[in-house]
């Protein structure tokens, strides 16, 4: 277990959400039309050069809290979607998690406000769960307790569930630097269990096996909205360039779809195993609270280390 690949996985999430944020929702076409590669932050309509989305913003709420309460506890979570919500700085917050903030703020519990039903499988949750897999990198059984209950406040359906309780195993297994590369998809499926995202993850080992390139990869795994998508999807760009946090991170962005979500769960890992060496300066000290996220990671680290020598 290393501080830095903490460190790593926060800014990694924060880079990736900032590198596709301007193209969210164009074309895998209409990207590369205009660009080879996208390595370099660059505005949207709505935001600055560097500055991260809704995922970024979700993913701070729980790491936040995980700090304050030293462990994870969904109402203090559940209040700090809706404190967050209640600035006004949402940042193309999705319908799902809109919907279950104002259940929240008309008096639902945080284990009643979710929404449920097929429409609650998107990544919502698997984009902001990288603080519970470096928290529970120990206790497997933990995360996946925790992925249930982080997930539901927004997202109460077993697919959504399963993609941030896959996007977390991942992590925590990448952090204590446990986990095979060449079984990592295998392993995260057997983890979730039957569910479409781990069928979509045994789907993305046969393409890898194949050799398929990322791009055609992920036009067949998907890159909507989707959680059993966004998952699958950020992992082939992970595996494709394990070594490689730049490309990894490209690629996802120019997959097309939801770009920013896709790049984000796709920088998390692809961090959590680089260390923060590994990932380019310039892009660390440019992304929007960089110094925040490094201390929210260092004591995350204390907190997960604490909990191992208990």
């Amino acid at each position: 277990m290393k501080e830095d690949r903490f460190a790593a996985c926060l800014l990694g999430q924060a880079i990736g959400d900032a590198l596709g944020m301007p193209f969210e929702f164009m074309s895998s076409g209409s990207i590369s039309a205009r660009h080879d590669q996208v390595v370099e932050f660059l505005p949207s309509r709505e935001l600055a050069t560097g500055q991260y989305t809704d995922d970024t913003k979700m993913m701070l709420c729980i790491a936040e809290s995980i700090v304050e309460k030293g462990h994870v506890n969904p109402e203090d979570i559940a209040e700090r979607f809706v404190a967050w919500f209640d600035t006004g700085d949402l940042r193309g917050i999705g319908n799902t998690c809109l919907e279950s903030i104002l259940n929240l703020k008309s008096g639902a519990s945080w284990q009643n406000s979710g929404s449920r039903g097929k429409w609650a499988a998107g990544n919502g949750t698997a984009m902001r769960i990288a603080p519970v897999g470096l928290l529970d990198c120990q206790d497997l059984e933990r995360l996946r307790k925790d992925c249930w209950s982080t997930s539901i406040i927004t997202h109460n359906n077993p697919e959504a569930v399963a993609g941030a309780t896959a996007v977390a195993y991942v992590i925590a297994r990448l952090v204590t630097g446990d986990l095979d590369e060449e079984t990592l998809l295998a392993d995260s499926a057997d983890f979730v269990g039957e569910s479409e995202v781990a069928r979509n993850l045994i789907k993305a080992q046969g393409l890898l096996s194949s050799n398929t390139p990322t791009e055609e990869a992920l036009a067949r795994l998907g890159t909507s909205g989707y959680v059993v998508e966004t998952v699958a999807s950020a992992l082939y760009c992970f595996l494709r360039t394990p070594a490689d946090f730049v490309t990894t991170v490209s690629s996802a962005v120019m997959g097309g779809g939801d770009t920013d979500t896709t790049a984000a769960v796709a920088g998390a890992i692809s961090g959590a195993y680089n260390g923060l060496h590994n990932l380019p300066a310039h892009l660390v000290e440019q992304v929007e609270g960089s110094e925040r996220l490094q201390q929210l990671s260092r004591a995350i680290y204390y907190l997960a280390r604490s909990k191992k020598e208990l």
